[in-house]
């Protein structure tokens, strides 16, 4: 093995334990465990986990960086009480941005990102309700795609700012809707680009977002208002 095959090795190794350990934070935020005011101990989380402190460390920064955790001066860091109305502001502003994404990429796509689109909802419908995790890697493969076909490097990098990938983790494993129900959205939005009808194309894909958003914001306010 040659050294650049073993740094990128450690790179990749090094990536998936940080969004392993993101991954287990937020889903302590999800089912309640870690509830809004909680402190988060590095080292105990560390201990916990049996991983060194620097992962951890990097998978709260990122998670503090999209508004999950906050970090308090000379006090620690802590799960972040979230209000239905920055949920709702922050889907908004994603779904703003994907909407004009959306109609851009209308009028530039070609057949060859067609065929990847619907390559990506085909992996999509060949999964069960179990496999949420590749769901949601799809789900941004998908999205993402439809960010390059727009051809707007500004468009991307906003989006990307966002970080909407930790919020979709949140959104997909909280939602009501089924599986089955998400694809066909998915499928909606191809069909209005396969007919270059950018009007529908970025309509539907607004409120595919938005609807997202105002669904995690009902869920926080319930969650909060149970005393979890």
């Amino acid at each position: 093995m040659s050294a650049s095959e073993k740094t990128n090795g450690r790179l990749a190794a090094k990536e998936t334990l940080r969004s392993n350990i993101k991954e287990y934070i937020r889903s302590k935020i999800i089912d309640g465990t870690y509830s809004a005011g909680d402190r988060i101990v590095e080292t105990k989380l560390a201990k916990e986990l049996g991983v060194s402190q620097a992962p951890v460390r990097e998978a709260i920064l990122e998670l503090s960086s999209v508004g999950m955790l906050e970090e308090r001066p000379y006090s620690g860091t802590y799960v972040r009480v979230l209000e239905g109305d920055e949920i709702i502001d922050i889907f908004e502003t994603r779904a703003y941005i994907e909407e004009h994404a959306t109609k851009r990429a209308a009028y530039r796509i070609t057949e060859e990102d067609l065929n990847e689109l619907e390559n990506i909802i085909l992996d999509m419908e060949a999964l069960n309700d179990k496999d949420i995790e590749e769901f949601i890697s799809l789900d941004m493969l998908f999205h993402e795609k439809i960010m390059d076909v727009s051809g707007s490097p500004s468009l991307k990098r906003t989006w990307a700012l966002l970080r909407m990938s930790e919020w979709t983790h949140v959104s997909a494993k909280t939602t009501k809707r089924s599986m089955k129900e998400l694809i066909e959205q998915h499928r909606r939005i191809f069909e209005h680009l396969k007919n270059k009808d950018a009007a529908s194309a970025g309509a539907y894909m607004y409120l595919h977002i938005n609807g997202f958003g105002r669904e995690l914001a009902r869920y926080y306010e319930a969650k909060r208002n149970s005393g979890r």
